[in-house]
């Protein structure tokens, strides 16, 4: 979660050994930018910097400059490196305007209070989300088979629910459906956990779910519902929390 959302260091991976995807790399890489080692360009850099420090800084070279040496760093060794760090809003506009769904998404941004602040906001409850996954590798990992199971569509829709948030009035859940939600390992621990709050965060994860799969192609909907099926029960209940908490 995803290539238009964060920094990949895919092609610091490839230099080596296999690329990385997703928030960090190999098969949804569609508009995900890729780092890689470039010691030609970094020793340009490099005189630039020590011959026009001003015009290091005025050009954005100090950021390419970072971006290498982090590369160096993930050929070296990949999981001293945050794999969910922000993309610049601008490259990522770039990247979600390479399709027509992400064209939408940007339009539908920029209509709803700014491009920027919905990238930003998505940007935050995504670094959340999979923080609590452990390592930067487990991180990884779980962004990998993001981008790599969830179609693009599927992707974009996911976005635009987080971006939107829980601000909606939903009714609290039956019994029938806290019975049924609470089926899964991760249900069960959620209305422990929840508590006094359950029906009403049921009744939310339910509107939210519903809401996301209305704005995905249909093609896209059975591939999205498939990988939830797959998620370990500790990730499931890391994306409930987020959720119910924005």
């Amino acid at each position: 979660m995803s290539n238009e959302l964060t920094v990949s260091d895919s092609g610091a991976a490839a230099a080596t050994g296999p690329a990385t995807d997703g928030l960090a790399g190999d098969g949804g890489q569609a508009g995900f930018a890729s780092l890689s080692v470039n010691p030609t360009r970094k020793a340009e850099i490099e005189r630039i910097m020590n011959e026009d420090f001003d015009l290091y800084e005025r050009s954005g070279l100090n950021k390419e400059y970072l971006a290498l040496l982090e590369a160096e760093q993930f050929e070296i060794n990949p999981d001293s490196v945050n794999p969910t760090r922000p993309m610049e809003a601008d490259q990522s506009r770039n990247e979600m305007c390479s399709s027509e769904a992400g064209r939408r998404l940007v339009m539908d941004w920029e209509q709803a209070g700014g491009f920027k602040v919905h990238l930003a906001n998505v940007q935050k409850t995504v670094s959340k989300m999979v923080s609590v996954f452990g390592s930067n590798r487990a991180q990884r990992a779980f962004m990998e088979r993001f981008d790599r199971d969830v179609p693009e569509g599927a992707r974009y829709a996911i976005y635009g629910d987080i971006a939107m948030g829980d601000s909606m009035y939903v009714a609290p859940a039956t019994g029938d459906q806290l019975a049924e939600f609470g089926k899964t390992p991760a249900g069960k621990a959620m209305l422990s956990e929840w508590g006094s709050r359950a029906a009403e965060n049921v009744s939310v994860i339910r509107a939210r779910a519903a809401r996301m799969i209305s704005q995905m192609p249909d093609e896209d909907v059975p591939e999205f519902l498939a990988w939830v099926d797959e998620l370990p029960a500790d990730i499931v209940t890391s994306i409930y929390r987020n959720l119910t908490s924005n």
